[in-house]
């Protein structure tokens, strides 16, 4: 019977862990990610931690971050800068408390620290929800987030041309071809997002 179910996966420690890595707990409804530094810590925006309360980039110990939770790392197939550059890409951010969830949350960090960019896979399937719903609302999201820059001013977004043009033209062409408009968008995100995990297993067995 035991072959029906899979291994259970070796819980993470201090030890087993690498600079660079992208560590990251479940909690209540979200998951919070941070960048392991080396020596037992980590660095995380610790916005929405505590209740809904934003809070600064800090570093802490790793059980602060894990706060009793079962510890997960995400696996990136490429990265953009080496494990060295990543975690000194992230202590220069030590200290900022420009905490967005639309553009700047701890998920964000951590591709921005790996990558050069932000991304988040929670806001994607906010996304998804959001754009199954209305085009609109997902235009409406996006948008909260659009002008926000890492290192840098932020920009003012022209809000009101982005939001005629999504949901004026979007909403016409998604809404014409009624369900089979929203099978298309939906198997659209999900496939891309299925293609991209693939590739990133793929790769990780050659190595």
């Amino acid at each position: 019977m035991a072959s029906l179910f899979r291994p259970a996966k070796p819980t993470l420690t201090a030890e087993s862990l690498l600079p660079g890595d992208h560590l990251w707990v479940q909690c209540t409804g979200y998951s919070h990610h941070g960048l392991y530094l080396g020596d037992g810590r980590v660095a995380h925006y610790a916005g929405w931690v505590e209740g809904f309360r934003a809070g600064p980039l800090v570093e802490t110990s790793l059980d602060e971050f894990r706060d009793g939770r079962r510890l997960h790392r995400r696996h990136h197939a490429r990265r953009t800068y080496s494990r060295a550059e990543s975690v000194e890409r992230a202590r220069s951010r030590l200290g900022e408390n420009r905490y967005n969830v639309h553009a700047n949350n701890c998920e964000h960090f951590c591709y921005w620290a790996i990558h050069g960019e932000h991304h988040s896979r929670q806001m994607d399937w906010v996304d998804l929800g959001l754009g199954l719903l209305h085009p609109g609302l997902e235009a409406t999201r996006k948008t909260l987030g659009r002008g926000y820059r890492p290192d840098g001013r932020d920009t003012v977004t022209p809000i009101i041309g982005q939001l005629v043009l999504d949901w004026g033209v979007k909403s016409a062409a998604r809404w014409a071809t009624g369900p089979y408009g929203l099978a298309v968008y939906a198997s659209y995100r999900l496939g891309r997002s299925w293609l991209s995990r693939r590739r990133q297993k793929n790769h990780r067995n050659e190595r």
